[in-house]
């Protein structure tokens, strides 16, 4: 579940990271993208697995990367927040 929401001062990206600790998540946002990567290792009978997802989206022209914004809801939801130019 993905959504984006194009507000009056901000573009929003919410993206569902359930099943990840905070610290398996990677939000890197650079000129034109958000790219988020999540790792986990899982243990089980003596066997390692590592479970690895990574997704790219395209920035609006029109924002202020270097002021994006993420923070994870206690639901683990990533919620990316940049504001528009002004």
């Amino acid at each position: 579940m993905d959504n984006v929401f194009f507000g009056n001062d901000r573009f929003e990206l919410m993206v569902d990271t359930r099943g990840y600790r905070p610290e398996e998540l990677k939000c890197t946002v650079g000129p034109n993208t958000i790219e988020i990567t999540a790792q986990k290792q899982e243990v089980s009978a003596g066997a390692q697995r590592i479970l690895e997802t990574a997704r790219s989206y395209q920035l609006p022209q029109l924002v202020v990367p270097q002021q994006a914004v993420c923070c994870l809801s206690s639901e683990g939801l990533l919620l990316i927040v940049v504001p528009w130019q002004k």
